[in-house]
């Protein structure tokens, strides 16, 4: 009798209830005032698997622009950061000294032209000479000694021929050379894309191996690098999405670019190549896309997050984020019985995707929604004993969820002693998304 009083105490206390003159009226009589919450009903349907990783951004082509000769620094056609075709002149360096060496190579040529005209000249007089000594030597008017003689000065003549040619195409090679040298001295875009502030000022004496004059890089489309864990490589080699031999992206969807302001761009990206192993430090595969940028929103260096498709999960059961509680080590939801009463449910969190709820304003917003997966026991079966037939008939408690698990305790023990209706009710009315609201000024935003 001691222990019943002292447990009928214990029960009164948790529920708030006076004293009567019936401990079981105490039991049958509801004590608790009944809770507000906001809910909405469980969502049952197809969606699609989502992966994000972190990236940066890249020229598709990016080259540091440097001399190719020395010299001193007259003029910067370019403005710093503007967009520069392929070609485009962007500096020029002061061309007199190779203006010089092109005359100079101009002039070794015309000499090495007339060293040639001279062997010619001679090459056809030992000729003549040759012809007419093969018709004397027939007649004996000469000797044998003077027909060799022109045959070895033929020769020499063909030798001093082929050097004079010989020497025609140095000199050609060093001119050629000296008007690459020339043109050397206006530095042009080598691609279309973006030319950087510049590093040398005008009047500076600039060297062939010296610092790069500006950085380049193309932006339309820009590159974006970024790493996947190897076991989502595994998957995409195993199911025929990556080609084994060249590295190329088979079907794999395109792909979104998260700023850094947590907007998406307006354009979305393919995948371009994948890398050849994976990395042992951090067990995770480099890849490289591109995404179309003709507005030139996007620049090399940004860190970004890369999103993609990566599945499907049919009648995957959906639940807002914050509706779920934490206890112990375990994850459950709060449901509103057809009674009134919070009921547990355990559960396992699937992966976070974004579905549109409605805000309030007559629109809609994007709202977090946790896919509550596998469990000890099927969240369906769960349902149904607590008197729902399908889980889309559920009310999941969305705002109020502690306190409610609060009640749910008390009324399990109340229904452990006896008790037939219970004692904690909550009054369910329709959640609606608001966004996040700062309780603290933001001087940034400022």
């Amino acid at each position: 009798m001691k222990a019943h009083y002292i447990l009928i105490a214990a029960l009164c206390g948790l529920a708030g209830c006076r004293e009567d003159n019936g401990a079981a009226d105490a039991v049958n009589r509801r004590e608790m005032p009944p809770l507000k919450v906001s809910v909405i009903n469980m969502e049952q349907r197809t969606v699609e698997l989502k992966s994000s990783w972190f990236g940066h951004l890249r020229g598709v082509e990016q080259a540091d622009i440097r001399p190719q000769v020395s010299g001193t620094l007259m003029r910067q056609v370019y403005w710093d950061g503007s967009v520069c075709d392929k070609g485009e002149l962007l500096f020029e360096i002061d061309p007199a000294t190779y203006q010089a060496a092109v005359d100079r190579e101009e002039a070794n040529l015309a000499t090495a032209r007339a060293v040639k005209l001279q062997a010619e000249a001679s090459l056809d007089r030992v000729q003549k000479d040759l012809d007419r000594y093969d018709k004397l030597i027939r007649t004996g008017a000469i000797s044998v000694k003077n027909l060799t003689d022109a045959q070895q000065n033929l020769k020499e003549m063909q030798a001093a021929l082929e050097q004079a040619e010989a020497g025609i195409k140095q000199a050609e090679a060093s001119l050629e050379n000296a008007r690459i040298n020339l043109d050397r001295t206006k530095v042009r875009a080598p691609f279309r894309g973006l030319a950087s502030k510049a590093t040398a000022s005008v009047g500076e004496l600039i060297s062939a191996s010296g610092s790069p004059l500006t950085t380049m890089s193309s932006i339309d489309p820009i590159r974006v690098d970024f790493s996947v864990t190897g076991k989502q490589v595994l998957s995409r080699l195993m199911d025929g999405t990556v080609n084994v031999k060249t590295g190329r992206m088979g079907d794999m969807p395109d792909f979104e670019l998260i700023l850094e302001d947590g907007s998406v761009f307006e354009k979305k990206g393919k995948v371009v190549s994948v890398d050849s192993e994976v990395s042992r430090s951090t067990g995770t595969v480099n890849f490289i896309g591109h995404i179309p940028n003709p507005d030139l929103k996007l620049r090399s260096g940004m860190a970004v997050r890369v999103r993609a498709v990566t599945g499907t999960e049919k009648d995957a059961l959906l639940v807002p984020a914050r509706a779920l509680l934490s206890s112990m080590n375990h994850r459950n939801i709060m449901v509103v019985a057809p009674d009134g009463t919070p009921r547990r449910i355990d559960v396992q969190p699937g992966e976070t995707v974004v579905l549109d709820m409605p805000d309030g304003k007559g629109g809609t917003a994007p709202m977090l929604m946790q896919m509550v997966t596998g469990t000890v026991r099927p969240i369906p079966e769960s349902l149904k004993e607590i008197g729902y037939g399908k889980p889309a008939d559920a009310p999941v408690i969305v705002e109020g969820g502690m306190m409610a698990a609060q009640y749910s305790k008390a009324n399990s023990l109340m229904r452990e002693h006896g008790a037939t209706e219970g004692f904690g009710t909550v009054v369910p009315v329709p959640f609606i998304y608001t966004a996040p609201v700062s309780t603290t000024p933001s001087v940034t935003a400022k």
